[in-house]
Order: structure tokens, then sequence, then C-alpha cells
């Protein structure tokens, strides 16, 4: 591991929202020089929520949680299709995507990297350099950043695709970005790849400023702790274990929890415990500051999907055709919802409904109290990109190469 900075870092989500910008707007039923008493004012004021999804999982805890309170039914706002090849091929968008300023920003298996307007549908730019593109990108202080198949993580200007500057890896990279700011105001970033290290990189220059070498691939997002005490940095790989390491890199401070099995997804985080769902068939809660584990539960899923945690429930797409609520804090199973094929998409949270996303091409609405279906919408194509949701709109990416939005 290079080691060039320890210092003392705080995570961007104390002052800066990374997956969840949130904006009251209020609206009042009042007429032009109309004067209405407080009282009454309050009774006619409707909130509305609206957040930004820059990052896989909507916030650097990746909970899978919107702060927008989205409810079925919705319709298709637009359709987009993606760069295809030559003969007009489009490549599979397994990538899931991002939403920031009015942006959507995905990549493909083709390699072409588009900005899509969320509202209108239409391509903004394309960035054609990269490899294929299996991993979600993230978008922070107007940069956008990503990492594909040939191990390259690159930054681009959000705002027009002009690439600000790429790092090289030893290995593919399917895992996605997270992020913060140090006390100097410096923005880093954090991803892993096959080459079986997490880097730790100047997100302006692009300067490696750690590197934390594991025992096997990463193919996870890692996840920023922020629930108590120091921030830190939390990972399944597949090593078979779940490294915790000091944002400062600090080997001397890390720890490492046995997990029986490789993890090829990402894990959620919430009130300092780690929720994991591993490729062994198994789910285990971790308490992040003892390094202990909490509950573990057998399951017999290969998991890829990465869990959803809310405020009392924690929610499981399997391969074996199910989304499981359980008890996050027993892990007590709650309920069951299943689908025709497997669920390799992750879970949203949306207030009462839980958007789940399947390989039978369906993308269903589920409450997330009881696990009955509110709503579903047939898309036509498998489905392995997770939803992401913003500004009203829910976007996700389909096996034929295009990239579908729903609205109400």
């Amino acid at each position: 591991m290079k080691q060039s900075d320890k210092s003392k870092c705080r995570s961007i989500s104390t002052f800066r929202t990374l997956g969840g910008l949130v904006c009251c707007v209020f609206l009042a039923n009042c007429g032009p020089g109309e004067e209405v008493a407080s009282d009454e004012t309050e009774q006619n004021v409707e909130e509305a929520v609206v957040s930004e999804w820059r990052i896989f999982r909507g916030n650097s805890e990746l909970q899978g949680v919107s702060e927008e309170v989205l409810e079925p039914p919705l319709n298709l706002a637009w359709t987009f299709e993606t760069p295809g090849d030559k003969n007009g091929n489009r490549a599979p968008v397994d990538a899931s995507p991002v939403i920031a300023d009015g942006k959507v920003f995905v990549g493909t298996q083709f390699g072409d990297f588009v900005a899509i307007d969320l509202e209108t549908g239409e391509q903004l730019w394309v960035f054609e350099e990269p490899g294929a593109v299996s991993a979600p990108a993230a978008v922070f202080d107007g940069m956008v950043f990503f990492g594909d198949q040939d191990g390259f993580v690159f930054c681009l200007d959000a705002e027009t695709g002009e690439e600000k500057w790429r790092f090289e890896t030893w290995g593919k990279i399917e895992g996605g970005v997270n992020a913060l700011v140090t006390e100097e105001g410096e923005l880093r970033i954090f991803i892993g790849s096959h080459d079986n290290s997490l880097y730790c990189l100047n997100a302006e220059t692009g300067e490696e400023i750690w590197s934390y070498e594991t025992g096997n691939y990463i193919v996870a997002t890692p996840a920023i702790i922020n629930s108590s005490g120091e921030p830190a940095i939390t990972f399944g790989g597949c090593d078979a274990l779940l490294h915790i390491l000091p944002v400062s890199g600090d080997e001397e401070q890390k720890r490492e929890v046995e997990i029986g099995a490789y993890v090829a997804n990402s894990a959620a985080v919430r009130d300092g415990i780690c929720y994991v769902a591993h490729n062994g068939g198994e789910i285990l809660a971790i308490d992040v500051a003892a390094g202990e584990e909490v509950w573990r539960i057998k399951t017999g899923a290969e998991y890829t999907a990465s869990p959803a945690v809310g405020e009392k429930l924690l929610f499981v797409a399997s391969p074996k055709n199910d989304l499981t609520a359980f008890d996050r804090v027993t892990g007590e199973e709650k309920w069951k919802f299943l689908t025709r094929r497997s669920l390799d998409s992750s879970p949203v949270i949306s207030g009462e409904i839980v958007w789940q996303a399947g390989i039978d091409g369906r993308l269903y609405a589920v409450n997330a109290s009881d696990g009955t279906e509110a709503w579903s919408f047939d898309v036509g194509t498998k489905i392995k990109s997770s939803p992401a949701v913003s500004r009203g709109t829910l976007v996700v990416g389909g096996d034929d190469g295009r990239v579908y939005a729903f609205r109400k």
C-alpha cells in the first residue's frame, strides 16, 4: 500500500449531500395579493421533496433509499436508445444510472458513456473512449467518475463530457465510486478494482493518494460509514472478508470480519450496522465499530444484488426469484415477494414502496409493509441495472440497450 497522506478526514455528507441533495418546495394556495393567516397558510402548504441520485444506491452509506416519495402507478415518460454499432446493434445497459442536476449518466457494454436530459430523454453528450462499462458512475462537484472493464477510472466534466483525467488500475472495474472531502477541502474518491486494490484518488487531478491491497477482486462499491465516530470505508471482497478501513488508509487501524464466501455486491450501512448479502447464501448484520457479527441468517441464495435498508426493514433481492424483507434489528423474515425470474437488480425504497426490477423484464412496485404488489410494468427486456430516483422520475437500464424513464 502506498500511503502519502494520513490527514484526518470527515465525510462529505456532513456538509454536502452526495446521494440525496434535498430541496423543499413549498406551494401555497393563495391568489395574487391575498393575505392569509399563518395557521391557514400552514394548512395549505404542500411540501415536495426533490433529491439527487448522484451515487449508486443513492447515498454514501449505499442504503438504497430515496428521499422522494414516488408512488405508483407510473407512466413511461421516455425511452433512450444508446449508441449502437455499425449494424445498429445496441449493447446491454447493465450499469446502474445515476442522476444529478437534471442529467442521467450511464455507460454501456459497447464502451459508450452518455449524458441524457432527465426531463426529455434527449442525449446531451456521449464519451466514446472507455472500454465496456458495467459499473455505476458518480457525480461530485461538476465531475462525473466511472470505471471500465479495461481497468481505467475516468473523470469527465459533467456538463460537457470533456475528459479531465484517467487513472489506470491493473484489473477491470465493476464497482462504483464513493467520495468524501477532507478538512482541508480536498475531494477524494474511492474505487475498487479486480487488481485486488481499493484506490483513494484526488478527484481534481486523478493522483493516487493511497491504495489498499486485499486478497482477491473487489467488485463492490465502497460504503462510507457516517453513522458514528470517525468516518470509515467498508466493503466486501472476493476474499470472503468485510474490510473496514479508516478514510486515511491507515492499515494499522483496519479491521477484517470473516464473511465465509465472496461478496459480489455492495453492502448497505445504517446506524453503524453493515448489512451484507454474499454469494454463499447468507445475510449478515455487522457492528462496524466493534467489528462483530450481530446476526447471520442462511437463505441458500447466491446474492449479486445489493441490499436496501430502511428505518425498520432490510430488503434483499435474490436469484431465487424473490424480494424478501427482514427485520433489520433481529434478522427475522417479515415477508417474501415472488417474481417469475431471477432478481439481479438492487431494490430501491421510496416512501412506503420498494421498487424492484427483474430479469423477467418487469418493474415492480411492492408495498413495503406487507410485500403485496402495488403495480408492475412490462418493459419487455431483461433488467440487471438498478433503478435511480430523482425529481419525480425513476430511471433504469435494459438489456436491449435502452434506458427507460418513468414518472407520474
